[in-house]
């Protein structure tokens, strides 16, 4: 049995999820949603605190229950205002684990590059910017906008160029003139990715496990494409790794 709780935070949604009996009080996991318009994650994060786990999933700045316009570069600022919140519940960075799915797992990276001592990460079929042309660049400009509406308003296409240079410049640790991933340890680091993904395909994932200090894991879903349909598969990898000392 769990009880769920819905509160804001400076205008930011965060739906809460508290497990009757929880097993796991030194891991909090906060969750990471793609981009506007795909899955919220409430499935994982109910399966997780079904079994014991307690978990916050939140909603982007203009994103379906959080006030405010909607703005990729607001992700990042607003997913230190989550982590701040759960910090003042006396929730040590060293006490929370991330999951990010698609875009989402891209900021859970930076934020686990800005906040080393996290516990854990999982990404779920991220998007990874391995570093881009500009034509790269316009294709994802317009493949964004395509699925911009109607779930977001008023993030026009000449917004998601302007925010997309502002994040290669500022919030992309594969970009920075180091590698920001190789001080951290990929241990703490699942990767879970569809081997038919054709929106974020699945070498890019196989490219940054090896750029870690250590290397991070990889679980590779045959059949599988962007949305990993196989639910049961993500939600026993992640009750594993998340439950590993």
């Amino acid at each position: 049995m769990i009880t769920i709780e819905e509160t804001k935070v400076d205008g930011l949604y965060i739906r809460q999820y508290f497990p009757a009996r929880p097993l796991f009080s030194a891991n909090k996991v906060l969750f990471f949603h793609g981009y506007p318009g795909s899955q919220k994650n409430y499935d994982l994060a109910e399966h997780l605190a079904l079994k014991g786990f307690e978990c916050y999933v939140w909603h982007y700045r203009g994103a379906w229950k959080s006030e405010g316009l909607y703005s990729l570069v607001s992700n990042y600022k607003d997913s230190e205002t989550v982590l701040n919140f759960l910090q003042k519940k006396d929730y040590g960075r060293d006490s929370v684990s991330l999951v990010g799915a698609s875009w989402g797992g891209f900021v859970a990276l930076e934020m686990f590059a800005r906040n080393p001592d996290l516990k854990k990460v999982v990404l779920l079929a991220p998007f990874i910017n391995m570093g881009s042309d500009e034509k790269a660049l316009q294709t994802g400009v317009r493949f964004l906008y395509s699925i911009t509406k109607p779930a977001i308003r008023n993030y026009e296409k000449e917004d998601i160029e302007k925010d997309l240079r502002i994040i290669e410049r500022e919030y992309n640790p594969l970009k920075k003139s180091f590698n920001a991933l190789a001080d951290l340890d990929g241990s703490k680091v699942l990767i879970i990715h569809g081997e038919n993904d054709t929106i974020c395909p699945i070498e890019y994932s196989v490219k940054i496990k090896s750029l870690f200090k250590t290397p991070a894991r990889l679980y590779q879903l045959d059949g599988q494409d962007h949305f990993l349909h196989t639910r049961e598969t993500v939600f026993d990898f992640c009750f594993s790794f998340l439950k590993e000392e």
